[in-house]
């Protein structure tokens, strides 16, 4: 019986309405469980109504403030944070929207598609319940849309301001003022002179003649003497033990490192720590104070000075170490070195001076006439300064030394094993003794290129500043000198970080050592770490570099803060986001896990199968399965971490499966070979095979291929699949007991039994020869040139077969030459009866003639006899 259509769509329609009416029943029974899960939503869009007029009048106002130009750096801060936001809560009402949308779709789909056209209708509460989540849905996709919007907005005006920010900052750069070199520029420095001399007044007097804001002053001074005196005596005792001293050998590389990172460290920790604290406890102290803008100036200018000062002048001092040359590590003349360290101080006194004037001239908004004779000095100064260090004769290279000084550093060799140079030197000849009678080579200058950079930024901004262009100077002369200090100060800690990696690498015992073995064991794996260490040092120090010099560009804490969560959050391409911060996370979980892995392996072999007798290939497949287990692992989570969605790689896979089966069949065909050989451990590591006729042993199986190392150490590398689709011969699979078979060979008439004794005599008499089974000689065959005797044996270990074989041999020889029994060589007895049958013919010839003298030839044993005779017997002759 047919059913129709129509009844089979009442039917549906039937059920739908039971299963409604379960779910109002349930409801009934629990009456508050729907509006629970009901106010949440209707929370969020009475909050969402709520504050969307207020974003919109956020945007608004920054729009309006953007659109007014001249964005001061304060004010640019707060805009961008407020902007940031803005967006952070539209993004997360937009995600809220978003799952209330998908659960709304979720709960629409479970009830199925809508009537068709002419269909009867459904019923009541089931339409009700469909229009109520469509509403729900539409409402859900607007609120979406409102937020893209919002946040499409913020982003925009953050690029306008950002935009606006770059144009200010290059109009104020490319701007001229006043030129210092105009009287009309001087005659107005009397009254601005005095106008910025009573600002400073005021700012003196208001701190000063509070006893409150003396009180202050009085403990930050009593502060900074008491770090004064506690650092002094630790800088005693590091210059004392650490530092540089006299030595009789050169000191190694290490060495020069660690002392020059104290003798930096002594040197800049005492005045630094005590600056620091003072100048930056005095700004915190003068922020809320009235009028004490000049006043802070002149304390951030001071100190800055000074931090650049010591660190400079104790950096410089550290590495150059004039006192105790061979400690140095610039490779700088000695006395360059000297004379470059008592040049340093002058030099950074002028530039501390300079400094501190741009900050004054800055900080204290310096009228235009006055800041732009001051700005000119300035620059003026800071080229003089520099010109204290351009003479050649301060950068001149140390001479090479005799022998080339080997770096040990302590990172791995890269190339294990490599010898030593052990070249003779040349023999002496006549252009050798002129060379040596030639004049000295011109010591080498170091460091021409920058110099010359370094002056020509200086004398192009003394150029600037001369004619007018006073900010443009200033921004080029502290990005030089930032980048200067910033660069020398981040080049010694790349030094000393680098060392400090290679000790770590190189350490023998403690837990650093044994986490390192752990996760490392290999010379190879350390090297490849040090190598990844030096990469991330690198780029640490870079970031650092980039954290002090981008502000000098005009980029503020926001901007950097947002260019590197853009970084770090990634671009989106064909619809795949690459994400920097994401791939760092997965391969820090795969690094982790990974690690973890060869942990639980390394614990494993050692403490639980090491302790129990267990078969070496039991212990190598199950090492190698927690292997594969981890790494596995290791790579589904660093895709997970990575949000790639599993699902679309299954799509691609199973599109890809039919050109992976044609393409890759080989390395499937071996990984699975692989697999049934840890399984089924038909080899083991360490076994002695013998495969397609390369024998040697197993020293490792992995997924692809097994590697076994010859006899010759040669190291041959044999794909899975040959072990499972090939005869293979494994001398140790089950037991290591193994054969020896020799072959000997004797004359005729030697006494057969005599032989066989003796080979008995010989098998029984070595040690490593088992007697269970006992050794045997068979006599194999009647040979061609004698008869053939065979000794086995048996040995214990496949790994003596070699020597014992070669023991036994040499022992059957010397006792076959003290009993006088012979070996004989492969013969053979050639007949020409067509060739005997000519000779007999010319020999009859020459018997009838008379006076003819008869053939000879030469016979066996070199007698010389008728030819007659050795017709008789047939054997071997040469005619003569």
């Amino acid at each position: 019986m047919q059913i129709s259509s129509a009844f089979r769509c009442r039917i549906g329609r039937l059920l739908a309405a039971l299963m409604l009416c379960g779910a109002l029943a349930a409801g009934a029974a629990a009456p508050s469980a729907l509006a629970q899960s009901a106010a949440p939503a209707a929370e969020a869009v009475a909050d969402f109504k709520t504050r969307l007029p207020q974003w919109q009048n956020a945007l608004e106002k920054a729009a309006n403030r953007i659109a007014g130009g001249d964005l001061a750096n304060t004010e640019y801060e707060t805009l961008r944070a407020d902007l940031a936001k803005i967006q952070h809560e539209v993004r997360e009402a937009g995600a809220a929207a978003s799952a209330a949308r998908d659960t709304a779709q979720r709960m629409l789909d479970a009830l199925g598609p809508p009537p068709a056209q002419g269909a009867p209708p459904e019923e009541a509460g089931i339409a009700a319940e469909r229009k109520r989540l469509s509403q729900t849905i539409g409402e859900a996709e607007g609120r979406t849309k409102q937020t893209e919007l919002i946040v499409t907005r913020a982003d925009i005006l953050l690029r306008t301001a950002a935009d606006q920010r770059m144009t200010q900052l290059t109009e104020q750069i490319v701007r001229r003022g006043p030129v210092p070199l105009l009287p009309a520029t001087w005659a107005a420095l009397p009254e601005q002179t005095a106008y910025v001399q009573e600002r400073i007044g005021r700012a003196f007097g208001i701190v000063m003649g509070d006893d409150e804001w003396r009180g202050r002053l009085y403990g930050l001074g009593a502060l900074a003497a008491v770090l004064f005196l506690v650092a002094w005596p630790v800088r005693r005792v590091l210059l004392r033990h650490y530092g540089h001293r006299d030595l009789e050998e050169r000191p190694s590389y290490r060495q020069r490192v660690v002392a020059m990172a104290v003798e930096a460290l002594a040197r800049c920790l005492v005045p630094l720590v005590p600056t620091l604290v003072l100048s930056g406890a005095l700004v915190g102290l003068l922020r809320d104070a009235a009028d004490a803008g000049p006043l802070t100036a002149l304390v951030v200018g001071v100190s800055g000075g000074l931090t650049a000062y010591f660190l400079v002048t104790g950096v410089a001092r550290a590495t150059l170490a004039p006192d105790h040359p061979s400690w140095q590590l610039a490779n700088l003349d000695p006395d360059s070195a000297r004379r470059l360290v008592r040049r340093v101080p002058l030099v950074m006194i002028g530039l501390a001076l300079a400094g501190t004037g741009i900050a004054l001239s800055e900080g204290m908004f310096t009228p235009p006439e006055l800041r732009s004779i001051t700005g000119f000095g300035t620059m003026a100064l800071i080229a003089v300064s520099l010109l204290f260090l351009y003479p050649d004769h301060l950068w001149l290279a140390a001479p090479p030394p005799e022998a080339e000084e080997t770096d040990d550093c302590g990172c791995p060799d890269p190339t294990p094993g490599a010898a030593v140079d052990v070249t003779l030197p040349p023999p002496a000849t006549e252009a050798a003794t002129e060379a040596e009678e030639a004049p000295p080579a011109r010591p080498r200058v170091v460091g021409l290129r920058l110099r010359l950079l370094i002056g020509a930024v200086a004398l192009a901004s003394l150029v600037a500043s001369g004619a007018g262009y006073l900010v443009g100077a200033i921004y080029a002369s502290k990005l030089m000198l930032t980048t200067l200090i910033i660069g020398g100060v981040l080049l010694v800690a790349r030094g000393v970080l680098r060392e400090l990696l290679c000790v770590l690498l190189e350490r023998g015992s403690g837990q650093v050592a044994e986490v390192r073995d752990i996760v490392i064991a290999t010379d190879r794996g350390r090297r490849m770490l040090g190598q990844a260490g030096r990469t991330v040092i690198d780029g640490l120090l870079l970031t650092v570099a980039a954290f002090f010099l981008l502000p000098l560009t005009g980029m503020t804490l926001s901007e950097m803060k947002g260019l590197a969560d853009g970084f770090l959050s990634g671009v989106t391409v064909g619809g795949v986001r690459i994400a920097p911060g994401d791939i760092m996370s997965a391969l820090m979980v795969l690094g982790v896990v990974v690690a973890v892995t060869r942990f639980i392996q390394r614990q494993l072999d050692e403490r639980i199968l090491g302790r129990v007798n267990m078969d070496d290939g039991v212990r190598n497949s199950i090492r190698m399965g927690v292997g594969y287990l981890g790494t596995t692992m290791a790579v589904l989570m660093s895709v997970g971490t990575l949000g790639l969605d599993l699902s679309s790689l299954a799509m691609i896979a199973s599109a890809l499966s039919v050109g992976i089966g044609f393409g890759l069949q080989n390395v499937v065909s071996n990984f699975i070979s692989g697999l049934i050989m840890l399984v089924e451990r038909p080899v083991k590591v360490g076994d002695w095979v013998v495969v397609n006729g390369l024998e040697g042993t197993v020293r490792r199986i992995s997924v692809r291929a097994t590697e076994i190392q010859t006899f010759q150490r040669a190291s041959v590398i044999i794909p899975n699949s040959e072990f499972i689709s090939k005869s293979v011969v494994n001398w140790t699979l089950k037991d290591k007991t193994t054969r020896i078979e020799i072959k000997v060979r004797i004359t005729y008439d030697t006494d057969a039994r005599h032989v066989y004794a003796l080979l008995l005599r010989i098998g029984y008499g070595h040690a490593q020869v088992l007697r269970n089974p006992e050794p045997v000689v068979m006599f194999r065959d009647f040979g061609p040139s004698g008869p053939e005797f065979e000794l086995r044996c048996f040995v214990a270990n496949t790994e003596h077969i070699i020597p014992v074989r070669n023991e036994l041999r040499l022992r059957i020889l010397e006792q076959f030459r003290e009993q006088g029994i012979q070996m004989p060589f492969d013969q053979q007895t050639v007949h020409m009866p067509k060739v005997e049958a000519m000779l007999e013919v010319l020999l009859a010839e020459r018997r009838a003639q008379s006076g003819v003298p008869e053939l000879q030839v030469v016979a066996d044993g070199g007698k010389v006899v008728p030819l007659a005779d050795t017709l008789i017997d047939r054997g071997p002759r040469t005619a003569t």
